[in-house]
């Protein structure tokens, strides 16, 4: 077979490639110049959005279409994030979207606009697909089955204060402490300038009691300010502890104004790309 021959017969198959590409990339530029969202996101993932809606499977492969579109993703994303974005706000409107830094196709997703929000996820611009923080929603899910009196940190905070209260007492004791010193000072100064052997043979052993007591006492005294930072430290948990507690009742709150439970909520995130793509469809 002549090299001719070769060409002649893989000429077709080449040329059929190569017009399959080409009417996938004018698709692409007349979904995009004629702005309609849901045509781009179809040939993006034809697979997916076909899968959805229960329409006919397309030819594409993923990653022919990767391999087509992959320099020009980050532009894509670009010209998509605007409508989806806007989307999210409206229909989650207690949710916050940050642009992750140097890739356009990313938003990280918060749940509120207070200071310290948690990140709930990312959204990925070009599948339309909120991957959230399991630990999360677990937490929250756990929150609401609790009484109101109860938080998912109430035994920290009890187990917290137990040993706040008993640092605490030590360091009130001071001042007593400090008074039982003086008097024993006192009382060592009296027997050594006890001339007259008021004392008599007990002075000896007054003196030792004394010394080991006042011993014991400095030896407490010098642990101060051990106690006062192990307080410090305690006094951080129990504000970490009341803080995150606070935090997930404010996130509760806010899910919960417009859904009814925590699980409506995640199976409404997780078929986010099936509403929206529903959504565009009905402009």
């Amino acid at each position: 077979m002549t090299i001719k021959d070769t060409q002649t017969i893989l000429q077709p198959e080449l040329v059929n490639q190569l017009e399959r590409k080409i009417s996938y990339l004018r698709d692409l530029q007349s979904a995009i110049k004629n702005n309609q969202i849901s045509q781009v996101y179809q040939l993006l993932d034809p697979h997916k959005f076909n899968d959805r809606f229960q329409k006919m499977s397309s030819d594409p492969s993923m990653a022919q279409i990767d391999g087509l579109v992959a320099d020009i993703k980050k532009d894509i994303a670009a010209f998509l994030a605007p409508e989806l974005i806007n989307y999210v706000v409206i229909n989650f409107d207690f949710l916050t979207l940050e642009p992750v830094a140097d890739d356009a196709t990313l938003y990280d997703v918060y749940i509120g606009d207070w200071w310290d929000h948690r990140q709930l996820g990312t959204l990925n611009v070009l599948t339309v697909m909120l991957t959230s923080d399991d630990s999360i929603t677990s937490e929250l899910i756990e929150t609401a089955k609790l009484s109101e009196e109860e938080t998912i940190n109430t035994t920290k905070i009890q187990e917290v204060k137990k040993v706040m209260t008993g640092l605490e007492s030590f360091l009130a004791d001071n001042t007593k402490r400090s008074l039982e010193l003086q008097v024993i000072e006192d009382q060592l100064v009296e027997i050594s300038t006890n001339k007259s052997g008021l004392f008599g043979r007990s002075d000896k052993v007054t003196r030792e009691a004394l010394e080991k007591k006042q011993e014991l006492l400095i030896a407490t005294q010098k642990r101060i300010p051990e106690v006062e930072k192990k307080l410090s430290n305690q006094q951080d948990y129990l504000l970490v502890f009341e803080k995150e507690d606070a935090l997930r009742q404010l996130e509760l709150q806010s899910i919960l104004a417009h859904y009814v439970d925590m699980p409506t909520f995640i199976t409404e995130l997780q078929h986010i790309y099936v509403s929206y793509m529903t959504k565009l469809d009905q402009k």
